[in-house]
């Protein structure tokens, strides 16, 4: 405890930040140096990687709707020993020595998200604590659940510090395996809104894998969907999915738009060509974006895009058309922090305010009752051992 008292009191910290999305393209870690609390925390970015998902890991994750409960608890330990390495070769890569690292946060792997009822987040925490004989603070979204949230989104605690301070109506917009957004309004004493805007990159990599027959896992450049047309019809139809008119607060994940929906669309129009269908789930996307914006935000002056999803030529050139040509985007580095580096920077914020003890959801976001901290401590028993 005398280890977990030290760090507690240390007024800036050297915390790796863990973020891998139900896209289930990547895992990104970043090193980040955190000083202060609440409003006045500074933020400074140090190292930031990028590593591709094993296929096996893809495969097995995708499979874990129809798993069986041995199969769910083994993915849990396995995904912690998988993610503990890959924070090893992170740490090697950038040649930090463990024992000057504070803290670990670690999102996890989602493997089932109900709104406003629970959330499985796996890759076991403890494991990758004893691993690294290193703090890890994980399981960040059961506590707002708990109190009457939906445990999602997260990261507009981070937008909040680093955008509220604007003469803009600003909308952050994440293209992940599932699209979020963050509006923050000019006028400071205006709540924050966030939520859930629906389907992103998961639906798209899940039909280029059966398109390419497992050959390529995301449509990069648009270099299939630029192939096909948008079925005008099969669109307006999916728009009429319940999600899509739903009250905020709001989140979704893969159970609702992951392989099963891409599978059931599949069976449900077999007659319309696969490319003609990717590139409608193309516009799907955009389009899902310009309806939750027009139906629960006011007027937006900036859209910001980050994810991956930000760098598909045909999702951003539709938003363009919705939005305005000027309004939209990509997200610029921002104190050092990137369009890729940002959601993996949040989880190393949010551990850090866990240590501050200080409140990191937002009640005007996920619905929850009242302010609450966020994240689960693993402590390793004695840090000098390797």
């Amino acid at each position: 405890m005398k280890e977990l008292i030290r760090i507690l009191s240390k007024k800036e910290r050297i915390i790796i930040g863990v973020m891998s999305g139900t896209s289930l393209d990547g895992i990104d870690i970043a090193l980040v140096r955190l000083k202060g609390s609440g409003k006045d925390t500074e933020i400074f970015p140090i190292e930031f990687k990028s590593y591709e998902m094993p296929q096996t890991w893809r495969k097995r994750i995708q499979q874990a709707f129809q798993a069986t409960t041995e199969e769910i608890c083994r993915i849990n330990f396995d995904l912690g020993v998988f993610f503990g390495q890959q924070i090893k070769k992170f740490c090697s890569e950038v040649k930090l020595d463990l024992s000057s690292l504070d803290a670990i946060g670690f999102h996890g792997q989602t493997i089932y998200h109900v709104h406003n009822h629970s959330t499985l987040q796996t890759g076991e925490a403890d494991v990758i604590c004893q691993m690294l004989n290193t703090i890890v603070i994980s399981d960040f979204r059961t506590a707002d659940i708990a109190a009457g949230g939906s445990g999602a989104p997260l990261v507009p605690y981070l937008d909040n510090l680093l955008f509220r301070r604007c003469d803009k109506n600003i909308a952050l917009q994440n293209l992940g395996g599932i699209g979020n957004i963050t509006f923050l309004p000019k006028d400071p004493d205006e709540k924050i809104l966030a939520f859930d805007t629906g389907p992103a990159n998961a639906i798209l990599n899940e039909l280029v894998e059966i398109i390419t027959n497992g050959q390529f896992s995301y449509d990069k450049d648009a270099f299939l969907s630029k192939k096909g047309r948008v079925n005008q019809g099969l669109l307006s139809e999916l728009l009429e999915h319940d999600y899509f008119h739903k009250q905020l607060p709001k989140s979704t994940g893969r159970e609702e738009f992951g392989k099963n929906y891409v599978q059931a669309v599949l069976l449900n129009h077999a007659e319309i060509d696969r490319l003609d269908l990717l590139r409608t789930f193309v516009s799907l996307i955009s389009n899902s974006i310009a309806l939750s914006c027009k139906e629960y935000l006011p007027q937006i002056d900036q859209l910001l895009l980050s994810g991956g999803g930000a760098f598909h030529p045909l999702i951003v050139q539709e938003l363009k058309k919705h939005f305005g040509e000027k309004k939209v985007s990509r997200l610029k580095n921002v104190h050092g922090i990137s369009v890729d580096s940002k959601e993996a920077i949040a989880f190393a914020l949010l551990a850090h305010e866990r240590l501050n003890d200080v409140p990191t959801n937002i009640p005007s976001v996920t619905g929850a009752s009242r302010k609450t901290t966020l994240g689960k401590l693993s402590i390793p028993y004695f840090r000098g051992i390797e």
